[in-house]
């Protein structure tokens, strides 16, 4: 049995991206899987991994911290539908989603952090004030947020680009099917669509098109998520 500490925030919202990079592995692979919800400040649930963040894995008495580590953890412990495929493949994900932790990600969050702070639990809260007031040197979240969005949402598409030259060229960032580079990549759209209405993509970008095929995957998990 398969257990996933996911991040909760208001009315059941999932929004964290490294989670939901996890639900993709498993999903993509097979496996079923039960949910133990945590929020920001119940790191107690998540002590017995190590670990002071989600996503974290209990794989029967295995635990398993951080989105990375678990996916070549589920593709050692069930072979079936591997995640990565060769060598290649897997430093070709390495790269993704390391695009995506220090590019793609630091973009959004300013043009959706009011948005964010505004769907954390009360009990939450102070926590999010005070840890992302650290990092962004205000805790005005909503004149923060205003004033990137003046020019960060032209400055987030620009980010996209190699993802967008090379969608233009295939239907997924792995080729003619999904795999880990685009569960990635994923995760930070469910991210930022489960915490703000923003539109972040033009109608003819070539991600918003494959984003939708994202979204459409697996029964349509991902518009199953609880969306802004």
């Amino acid at each position: 049995m398969i257990t996933l500490y996911d991040l909760v925030l208001q009315d059941d919202r999932r929004p964290s991206p490294f989670c939901w990079r996890a639900k993709f592995a498993l999903t993509h692979k097979g496996l079923k899987w039960t949910e133990v919800p945590v929020g920001f400040t119940e790191k107690d649930k998540i002590a017995f991994a190590g670990s002071q963040t989600v996503p974290v894995i209990k794989d029967g008495e295995t635990p398993v911290k951080d989105s990375w580590a678990i996916a070549p953890h589920l593709d050692k412990a069930y072979p079936d539908k591997p995640l990565f495929k060769s060598e290649m493949a897997l430093s070709y994900a390495r790269f993704v989603s390391g695009w995506v932790d220090t590019a793609v990600q630091p973009a959004m969050f300013p043009i959706v952090v009011a948005d964010l702070y505004g769907i954390v639990r009360p009990v939450d809260q102070p926590y999010f004030l005070e840890s992302r007031g650290k990092r962004l040197g205000t805790t005005d979240f909503a004149d923060f947020q205003a004033k990137a969005r003046e020019k960060g949402v032209a400055s987030f598409r620009a980010v996209l680009e190699p993802a967008r030259r090379t969608l233009r060229e295939q239907p997924f960032l792995a080729g003619n099917h999904p795999a880990y580079p685009d569960y990635a990549l994923a995760g930070a759209f469910l991210w930022a669509g489960i915490a703000s209405p923003l539109a972040l993509l033009e109608a003819d970008d070539p991600v918003h098109a494959w984003r939708e095929r994202m979204f459409d995957l697996y029964d349509g998990m991902g518009r199953k998520a609880k969306a802004a």
